[in-house]
């Protein structure tokens, strides 16, 4: 589906001159437009959305928003975003923008998805229509997949539009050698809240974590994903296999705005599988007398502060290790036998860095040394033996030897003399006379201790922790028995759907309005029985309540409110529906709903 127009001349005429006074060196194109749908399956089951992706190719600044076709009869449609891509070579500027909608089948059968209409310069484009089979069952039938869109090991993906994975830069490292471990989170759906990320279980590895996640969009497939990546840095304690256990993701997808029962989004959880990585021994050949266990890339510095000093001044010698590996457990240089100084530790440092996904960083050992005697000291050289797993071999680097110029020690000064002691003697007499107040002496009253509001605020303490107490108490009940935290709030979520459906009718949005009222009712009947209304039809709705013990009357109501928010929300608005009594009718019937017994407490 493609157009191409000519400008009219004047209009040529006035784009020429406007090139040339530009010297710019454009041509004058037509505009061309180009319309496709397509969807990520073309079977699927009742239980299993579709994935439709309307994209508009073309010349054009503005891009049209497309008209779809009507598919109420077969799906519930949900928007999930759009994307954009523009572009500009040679003088040539093109634009892509894709819009995605998410359908949700209302039943089993064959069902077309009509054309999509865009309406560019007063000609209309349409695309070809498409053919959906929704088959019956949990469960969709497998499909060939290529290689480019099988999930590599560690991945678990789910059909809503959400995977992770776990990866390793490498399955063999030696002993304290680096592995970088990278989780990632691909979704290109929507969610209702924040993730819930469980890093794996990793028993047998020294850690360091990356101090920031990174998020970027890749391609995966034929979709594009919205990726949050989280790399730690790994090293192997002992040799052997090491397991690095399962991440999990639990998450909240946005729930269906257009389903006859509208609930909130259902919980999930992802979970990788486990990865094997094999530690390998530090070799024994070649190894030195002096290795202490260090892996990785260093190099060793030392300096002394002041270079030269008297006898039996104090003089710092301070060793500075930096390089790439795990810094953190590489030990001390040792220091050699300096007969002529009294040696005191100082301290040491350590500064860690992830720069380019490498761990590393420095250490800084400080020692005090004070030289006992006076001429030229030497410091013999303080080298360190370690294992470069690159090039597999053991290595040592060293400062080399530090020379010291001590001078003897100054004359000490001479103290002055104190004056010879003598007697005690009184100096004169006085008298220190107590002064009495000018003013009258008023009684105390009783101690502050025995008052009441004293009293009083002592008892405050013990509320506030009386307080915390039961909050703490009600939240851990809440959070290890989802179905009590649902009881507990289901009366508070439907009065906000009801405020929220007030607002709409305030903007003179009744669809709004029935759809917040919908959502009000079956959130509280799903929360206050502890059971999932997503996918629930009308009459497993009626037994639900019947089993909690509504009686017919109530039942009715409930449906007849249901129908008529249906009615409100799918024939856009219609005025035979009047949102204000739905509003008040439904606020009524929700106190009948709250006298159910429901879930009983605990």
């Amino acid at each position: 589906m493609r157009r191409t127009g000519r400008h009219p001349l004047v209009a040529g005429a006035l784009l020429a001159a406007v090139v040339l006074a530009l010297s710019v060196p454009l041509v004058a194109a037509a505009d061309e437009v180009s319309v496709s749908a397509r969807v990520d399956r073309t079977t699927t089951t009742v239980i299993q959305p579709v994935t439709l992706t309307i994209t508009i190719e073309g010349t054009m600044r503005q891009v049209p928003e497309p008209t779809l076709p009507n598919l109420a009869d077969a799906f519930n449609m949900q928007t999930a975003g759009t994307s954009s891509n523009f572009s500009f070579v040679n003088g040539k500027m093109s634009t892509s923008k894709s819009w995605n909608f998410v359908l949700y089948p209302r039943a089993a059968g064959t069902f077309t998805i009509g054309p999509a209409e865009v309406e560019f310069d007063n000609v209309v484009y349409r695309t070809e229509p498409i053919e959906i089979e929704v088959l019956e069952g949990d469960a969709p039938p497998a499909e060939p997949e290529s290689l480019e869109e099988r999930p590599s090991s560690g991945v678990r993906a789910d059909d809503r539009g959400i995977f992770i994975t776990t990866s390793v830069d490498k399955e063999r490292a030696y002993v304290d050698e680096q592995i970088t471990l990278s989780f990632k989170f691909y979704r290109r759906v929507n969610l209702s809240g924040q993730p819930r990320y469980t890093p794996p279980d990793l028993t047998g590895f020294w850690v360091e974590e990356f101090p920031s996640q990174e998020e970027y969009y890749e391609t995966a497939g034929t979709y594009r994903y919205h990726v949050v990546e989280i790399k730690t840095a790994l090293f192997g304690a002992a040799a052997g296999e090491a397991t690095i256990g399962p991440a999990i993701i639990r998450y909240e997808e946005r729930g269906r705005p257009f389903t006859f029962f509208p609930t909130r989004g259902t919980e999930h959880t992802l979970r990788t599988d486990p990865i094997t990585v094999e530690i390998l021994p530090l070799p024994a050949k070649g190894r030195p007398a002096d290795f202490g266990g260090a892996v990785g890339s260093y190099r060793l510095r030392a300096s002394l502060d002041p270079e030269s000093a008297d006898a039996l001044e104090p003089v710092t010698l301070a060793i500075r290790l930096s390089g790439n590996g795990n810094i953190r457990t590489v030990p001390a240089p040792a220091t050699p036998d300096l007969a002529e100084f009294k040696v005191y530790e100082s301290g040491s440092s350590t500064n860690v860095s992830t720069d380019n996904g490498v761990v590393g960083g420095s250490r800084t050992f400080e020692f005090v040394l004070v030289p006992q005697t006076a001429g030229t000291k030497t410091i013999p050289d303080l080298s360190m033996s370690y294992f470069d797993p690159a090039s597999r071999t053991y290595k040592q680097t060293g400062p080399g030897e530090l020379t010291l110029e001590v001078a003897p020690a100054a004359a000490a000064e001479e103290v002055p003399s104190l004056p010879a002691r003598t007697r005690i003697s009184r100096v004169g007499w006085d008298i220190r006379y107590i002064h009495e107040p000018t003013e009258t002496l008023r009684p105390a009253g009783a101690p502050v201790h025995t008052r009441p509001w004293f009293l009083g605020l002592q008892l405050l303490p013990l509320a506030a922790l009386v307080t915390a107490w039961t909050g703490k108490r009600r939240r851990d009940r809440y959070a290890t028995d989802r179905g009590l935290a649902r009881y507990a709030r289901a009366s508070g979520k439907a009065r906000n759907e009801f405020r929220e459906a007030r607002s709409y009718l305030s903007k003179g949005d009744r669809t709004g309005a029935c759809s917040a009222i919908a959502r009000a009712l079956t959130g509280f009947v799903g929360d206050r029985l502890n059971v999932e209304t997503q996918g629930m039809t009308q009459a497993e709705l009626e037994s639900a309540l019947r089993k909690a013990g509504a009686d017919g009357e109530l039942i009715d109501r409930v449906r007849r409110l249901l129908n008529e928010c249906d009615l409100g929300r799918f024939a856009g608005g219609s005025d035979a529906v009047d949102a204000e009594r739905l509003l008040s009718d439904a606020q009524t019937c929700l106190r009948g709903l709250e006298k159910l017994p429901g879930r009983r407490r605990r």
